[in-house]
């Protein structure tokens, strides 16, 4: 950590935290004065009784709701979702990363068109966006970037598309909200972050206020995250991806983003679950390079040293249940070439602390075929 840097702050207005955290989503709205809401979702979402709950908080009178969000979040889906919410003042978003994102390009289509391809060359959204407040129920932690991943499904590729006034104006934290969130879904969100946490310490740009909340994060993951019917340790988690994701546009992503963005958006596994598939092996092929870092974490965590802590996070997908090899999600060695291809064109490869080319990215997803 030598030379100057600048750390910025957080992209959003105001993040409410705690238990109870949701029945603020009424005095929110009222401060933002719109009479009529958007509420996104999801099918599974809207078939719990959370949809009811925050429709019923807000005034079922000032509410029109999308309840087909997808994952990976087609761009057909985010013109319907805008077709439906375009005379709302201000959009909620009530789900994980597909429903933020989803409720992100809502936003960018309303104030920039209905062109990707024009949305894509013209760069980061200068328009204002409508409000948007998150309320998550995964760890994803998209509720804290002013950036959107909207998939492309002819080509089969995930675009991010960026703009300061995309990212949610509040975000409140409910471990409540996370009641019906499927186990599997909870723990692969959260090894997500584990990722970013980790991947954000082997940074450039690290500094000692960015180590000290992505250290102080990954140890609350990794200890809470198996906890799921515990609401108290769904909180703690939730609190975690704010101290996450908040941070991570000061330090960046590695290869794990990379590789996730496009096993997602061009071979449809969950984000969650393909950064939990190629971590260790991410970590194992930067070598010497992250070794440094990887060792003082280690030793933080009481796991020895950098051999030590990619196996504990081997350990914990094993105790959550998760995959470990891509084969388990359906992903064979022919689709490795075009995989590596476009996840090599990102940035957050390019940032990587080993140079991540798409022959290195093809060797991870070898090691973890």
């Amino acid at each position: 950590m030598t030379g100057v840097r600048t750390i910025r702050r957080a992209a959003n207005e105001a993040v409410i935290a705690g238990r109870g955290a949701a029945d603020e989503v009424s005095g929110v709205i009222e401060r933002l004065d719109a009479s009529l809401v958007a509420v996104v979702t999801t099918p599974s979402v809207a078939a719990s009784p959370l949809l009811d709950r925050i429709v019923t908080a807000i005034g079922v009178d000032k509410v029109t709701t999308f309840t087909r969000a997808r994952a990976h979040t087609p761009e057909q889906t985010v013109l319907e979702a805008a077709d439906a919410a375009a005379s709302a003042e201000v959009l909620v978003s009530l789900g994980g990363s597909s429903v933020v994102d989803l409720t992100k390009g809502v936003a960018l289509v309303l104030a920039g068109g209905r062109d990707f391809d024009a949305l894509r060359s013209r760069g980061p959204l200068r328009s204002p966006a409508l409000a948007h407040v998150a309320m998550p129920t995964t760890l994803s932690a998209a509720e804290f970037t002013a950036a959107a991943g909207i998939t492309d499904t002819e080509r089969g590729v995930k675009e991010i598309y960026f703009g300061a006034s995309l990212a949610p104006s509040t975000v409140i934290l409910d471990g409540d909200l996370g009641e019906y969130t499927p186990r599997r879904l909870w723990a692969g969100t959260g090894m997500k972050l584990v990722a970013d946490c980790i991947e954000g310490m082997l940074s450039a740009r690290a500094t000692r206020f960015t180590d000290a909340l992505l250290l102080d994060a990954l140890q609350i993951l990794l200890a809470d995250l198996a906890f799921h019917d515990d609401a108290d340790a769904r909180q703690r988690c939730l609190e975690a991806a704010h101290m996450t994701l908040s941070n991570l546009h000061n330090v960046g992503v590695g290869a794990t983003a990379a590789l996730r963005h496009q096993l997602g958006g061009g071979a449809g596994v969950p984000h969650g679950e393909a950064s939990t598939i190629v971590l260790p092996h991410v970590l194992r092929w930067n070598g010497d390079a992250a070794r440094p870092v990887l060792d003082r974490i280690a030793h933080r965590l009481g796991v020895g040293d950098a051999t030590g802590l990619i196996d504990h996070i081997e350990q914990t997908i094993a105790a959550l249940g998760l995959p470990a090899r891509l084969d388990e999600v359906g992903i064979t060695s022919a689709s490795f070439d075009g995989i590596a291809h476009h996840a090599a064109s990102e940035a957050s490869a390019r940032s990587n602390v080993r140079v991540a080319d798409a022959s290195g990215l093809r060797e991870i997803l070898d090691l973890a075929s």
